[in-house]
């Protein structure tokens, strides 16, 4: 019976670190992290990124590993900003989804292991989300527009929705360059030192155009309808 709690409990302790982050996560830099969810103690290559004195645990000679993952993951922001909820067309419940695409998502390792003494030099991405893209836009920038069906309802208008044209595109990748030296004290204890160059790109680029109010039926571009409002008050002038 104690062994059997004893194994429930580890196996919800497992679990539980397992789902805290998925897969997709800073900390996959080998493909053998999907099989095992940890690499901390590994005596493989991939200890080159993870545990570099574990490198004196590997046959003398030279050693080399390219590994590939192809990442994908879909992201939705919500809003329950009220404009947005409720005068938007086509109308999206306040959703804002996204295709996050990673096709390359590399790791190179090389070890050449000599008695006591192992020099290592990796590279992979150690940080980042990849390429986010958002056929919708995002809703902070759309709340600008949102407001301006109630703004100019405000003022004696007769608006009812409104519409635009919205995209987002953004990208984020930190680029690791890794060398190690790592010594092996004894059968039991091993130790390394090592340092690391990283290099980071982030690009963004959207848009938000085309956009429309819809005004006592009729589906008007925004600039026509303030050049037509400004021309009455001066006509009024």
């Amino acid at each position: 019976m104690k062994r059997s709690i004893t194994t429930a409990v580890a196996v919800l302790l497992m679990a539980g670190s397992i789902f805290a982050g998925g897969i997709v996560t800073n900390t996959n830099q080998s493909a053998m992290y999907t099989r095992l969810g940890n690499r901390a103690a590994t005596v493989g290559i991939d200890a080159v990124y993870y545990n570099p004195a574990g490198l004196t645990k590997l046959d003398n000679g030279l050693h080399f590993s390219i590994n590939n993952q192809t990442l994908g993951q879909t992201r939705t922001i919500t809003t329950n900003y009220n404009p947005v909820l409720t005068q938007r067309d086509p109308a999206n419940q306040g959703e804002f989804l996204g295709e996050v695409s990673a096709p390359l998502y590399p790791g190179i390792y090389g070890v050449f292991k000599t008695g006591k003494w192992a020099f290592s030099a990796g590279f992979n991405p150690v940080g980042g989300g990849g390429s986010a893209i958002y056929n919708s836009g995002l809703p902070s920038f759309e709340y600008p527009v949102s407001d301006l069906p109630n703004a100019l309802n405000a003022a004696g208008g007769n608006v009812s929705a409104y519409r635009l044209d919205a995209y987002f595109d953004g990208s984020s990748t930190f680029f690791g360059y890794q060398a190690n030296v790592s010594y092996e004290i004894n059968d039991m204890i091993s130790v390394a030192l090592g340092g690391r160059y990283v290099t980071a790109k982030e690009t963004y680029k959207g848009h938000l155009k085309d956009i429309q109010i819809n005004v006592g039926g009729t589906w008007t571009p925004v600039p026509e309808h303030f050049s037509a409002l400004a021309t009455q008050a001066s006509g009024a002038a």
